[in-house]
């Protein structure tokens, strides 16, 4: 290759870089401002303490406030059957109304429910919920009967009673008044319509004055999908927040989120069979990993269960109070008050050209990679360049979110295989300079992490309405890639030539062995990679992790600082003198794929990937130096057991 494309492959490697730098700004302030948090009780569990305690649902929530400084309230908007189990309707058929008394002029043919009161305001509420969401012609008012009022609803009563009516607006408002944000849950109804969505969110605006965020509670969000452009259109209105509970789909959750300009905020939430035998310590742990790993900002804390009501306080008040603590030594904000609901993120977006460029880093680091493969023809090199950037162009303007995602599963792979491939030695190294050589390595490793971190710097990656794509090519392919290129590049002979020696070899069973330890470490290293791998995490392994957390304020990846970065320190050590080395090479390659693999995990902080990055490294890089001193002790009693 000659020098001046060299010096162009530089020179896009450097484009790369800046420009990744520029599109990370933006992503970095958002990040950092985006530090109020909500501690959300539910109102329900507040509301089964009070009945318990004798005494209102305000005093508990003092109480609370007081002791953990929660600073919000989870409200599920009230159904019909929640009113009659709290005694203020009654649902009745036919027969039983005329067991009451009703026994003249009932409508409808027989199959409907009436809903019984003698709360006039509960009336109101509810024939204006049942009006405005199923329509005038499905209900009928009966006349008032020695104080108590009917109405009719021609639908049977499994369909009835989980219809929602509102929240209370008279115990929201008092709540409010104490300084509590709410968070509300709406109901879905049947055959939901354009005038119901409307009446439903302008009811919900007229309950809450501090609204946090709007959920949804079944598997869709209202209105879906007909109604989806009401429904934004309405929320749009109010300036009202989208809330996405964390590890629960809903069906045009994303579609909603876009027409709102991506105005949503995280909430993670445990589930109620999880919090029957959860630990109150691990229960501290996780919701503390979510606020400050994964940028939620609504923290929903259910009640741990307890053998009586003073327990069930100081146990639940307790560890929301560890929460709260540890968020505020984590530098995010739980205040009470106005003006201190958590906001969304404000709508970022970066410029085709931007993002094009970043794009031109993989690519110059590919054409180095061919290069390192023994492709040194200035003319192949330079067609493939040009033959790349026109593709990227067309690709950017084509189709812009595939590009970027392509460019972010480049970078990661591209830029571990070229730093190991560059950087590992023949001849052993001491053991300061090894250390200084997998620096070295882990800085050309960071460009790749630095260019997925700004080719995706969006608040739709930062929010996961988009993930990065190739979770598990992105840490197979490298690792492939270096066992390839040192089989092309070590050794004597072709490459041809030393793959039929190799097939003409006869197999030994202990290498038969290697070959399957090697494919189970592979196999779990798959499945454990992303969010949700497939290989469970044992209690053990997760009391170590919290741990880790809590020494460390950010816990490494468990396969860098244990696997990959002490065998890479090793194999400098030793150097790749043959293809004996080539299963610690393998296991060695983990560290660096998993460090530039952390950046792509948008919806975590940019900072906290890089303090786990540095962490693994210099855990990884003391645990290798115990390996090698252990290792030269071994061969050093070998030897002496072998002299004498």
């Amino acid at each position: 290759m000659e020098k001046w494309l060299r010096t162009l492959f530089v020179l896009l490697l450097a484009m790369s870089i800046i420009s990744s730098g520029v599109a990370l700004l933006p992503r970095m302030r958002a990040e950092n401002t985006h530090n109020m948090v909500d501690g959300a009780l539910s109102y329900a569990d507040l509301k089964n303490m009070a009945q318990e305690r004798q005494t209102t649902v305000e005093e508990v929530a003092r109480l609370f406030e007081e002791k953990a400084k929660v600073n919000a309230v989870l409200y599920k908007e009230e159904s019909l059957k929640d009113l009659a189990d709290d005694g203020r309707i009654f649902i009745a058929n036919r027969q039983q109304m005329m067991l009451l008394g009703w026994r003249e002029n009932l409508p409808f043919n027989g199959g409907e429910t009436y809903i019984v009161t003698a709360d006039a305001d509960v009336k109101e509420r509810v024939k204006h919920h049942l009006t405005e969401k199923l329509g005038g012609e499905k209900m009928a008012l009966l006349p008032e009967r020695n104080g108590f009022y009917a109405i009719a609803l021609d639908m049977r009563p499994s369909l009835v009673e989980g219809i929602g009516v509102g929240f209370d607006r008279e115990n929201v408002a008092k709540l409010e008044n104490m300084g509590f944000h709410s968070v509300f849950m709406l109901k879905d109804w049947p055959n939901v319509n354009e005038r119901g969505i409307r009446f439903a969110i302008k009811d919900l605006t007229l309950t809450g004055k501090n609204i946090s965020a709007v959920l949804f509670e079944k598997k869709q969000v209202l209105g879906y999908p007909e109604y989806l452009p009401v429904l934004a259109e309405e929320m749009n209105r109010y300036r009202l927040t989208l809330g996405q509970v964390e590890f629960y789909n809903q069906r045009g959750f994303d579609k909603l989120a876009t027409l709102l300009d991506q105005r949503v905020i995280r909430m993670h939430s445990v589930t109620d069979e999880e919090m029957q035998t959860i630990e109150p310590q691990e229960l501290v742990d996780r919701l503390t990993l979510a606020a400050r790993e994964r940028n939620i900002r609504i923290l929903f804390l259910k009640f741990l269960p307890a053998s009586d009501v003073e327990r069930r306080f100081e146990i639940n008040a307790g560890y929301m109070e560890k929460v709260v603590t540890r968020l505020k030594t984590a530098g995010l904000q739980l205040e009470a008050g106005n003006g201190t609901i958590p906001r969304p993120f404000e709508p970022f977006h970066h410029s085709p050209i931007l993002l094009f460029l970043i794009g031109l880093g993989p690519l110059a680091g590919g054409m180095l990679f061919l290069e390192k493969l023994g492709i040194k023809r200035t003319s192949i090199l330079a067609g493939l360049t040009a033959i790349g950037v026109l593709g990227l162009a067309l690709a950017f303007f084509a189709f812009p979110l595939l590009a970027r995602k392509m460019v972010a599963l480049a970078s990661v792979i591209v830029f571990p295989t070229l730093s190991i491939i560059c950087l590992v030695p023949r001849q052993a190294l001491k053991p300061w300079q090894a250390v200084l050589r997998m620096s070295q390595m882990t800085v050309f490793s960071l460009m790749g992490a630095l260019m997925v971190s700004g080719v995706l710097a969006d608040t739709s990656f930062m929010l996961k309405l988009q993930q990065f794509s190739g979770v598990k090519v992105a840490y197979l392919f490298p690792v492939l890639f270096v066992a390839c290129a040192f089989f092309i590049l070590y050794g004597e002979g072709t490459p041809g030539e030393r793959l039929k020696k190799l097939m003409d070899q006869p197999v030994l069973v202990k290498y038969l062995l290697l070959a399957a330890a090697l494919a189970v470490v592979g196999i779990v290293y798959l499945t454990r990679t992303g969010n949700e791998g497939a290989v469970g995490v044992s209690a053990l392994e997760l009391k170590f992790r919290a741990l880790l957390d809590r020494a460390l304020g950010v816990r490494p990846r468990t396969k860098e600082f244990l696997i990959g970065h002490p065998l890479m320190l090793v194999l400098l050590c030793l150097g790749y003198r043959d293809h004996r080395y080539l299963p610690i090479l393998i296991l060695a390659s983990i560290g660096q794929v998993s460090m530039v693999n952390t950046f792509a995990h948008i919806h975590t902080p940019f900072i906290i990937s890089f303090v786990r990055s540095i962490n693994g490294l210099i855990l990884g890089t003391m645990a290798g130096l115990v390996l090698i001193a252990v290792f030269r002790l071994c061969r050093c009693l070998e030897k002496r057991w072998q002299d004498g």
